[in-house]
């Protein structure tokens, strides 16, 4: 029996050995597999990583870019604003001129005028007074007409007028205004 248990001694040892060579050779491809399993979780998490870093930074460029378009947009709106109260005052600072100071504002705009267009010149009834001898002086004739106008003048020539009131020229005038105002102030 001696021979017996040696043989079975020898047998399980092979066995063993045979076992150890498997565990050994199946612990090594389950490292190679867990080791190309974390490479490539490695190399899609590192994807992902990009993707959400580039998906980050256009959703930031994005904000960016709208925050300074209402930036811009404000600022155009508050300069807007700003040249229509300029604007505003001009004509406001026009018709709180002095009787002589307008006079001559208004003597120097008939200077400027063509007489082809006609010589009648109608004003606004607080106008009348202060403005009969320029008008005169400048060589046109004053309109027993009145015209409801804050300041400046119509001409008239048989059934045409031609519109100088301030408010006239100020619409016509209005881009040419705010753009030397805008020159002036920004």
């Amino acid at each position: 029996m001696n021979d017996g248990k040696i043989i079975i001694d020898k047998i399980i040892a092979d066995a063993e050995e045979a076992a150890k060579a498997i565990l050994a050779k199946g612990q090594k491809e389950a490292d190679a597999i867990l080791k190309a399993a974390q490479d490539k979780a490695d190399k899609e998490a590192d994807v992902l990583d990009r993707n959400a870093q580039a998906e980050a930074e256009k959703a930031a460029a994005k904000e960016i870019s709208g925050a300074e378009m209402k930036a811009k947009k404000a600022v155009l709106e508050a300069k807007q604003t700003i040249l229509a109260e300029v604007v505003e005052e001009a004509h406001n600072r026009l018709l709180s001129l002095e009787d002589e100071e307008y006079a001559k504002v208004i003597g120097g705009m008939l200077e400027k005028l063509d007489k082809s267009l006609g010589t009648e010149i109608i004003v606004s009834q607080k106008d009348r007074e202060r403005l009969a001898n320029v008008i005169a002086e400048k060589g046109f004739v004053l309109s027993d007409k009145n015209s409801d106008i804050s300041g400046g003048f119509i001409v008239k020539n048989g059934d045409i007028e031609y519109n100088y009131s301030f408010e006239s020229i100020m619409t016509v005038e209005k881009v040419e205004i705010q753009q030397m105002a805008a020159n002036i102030l920004f």
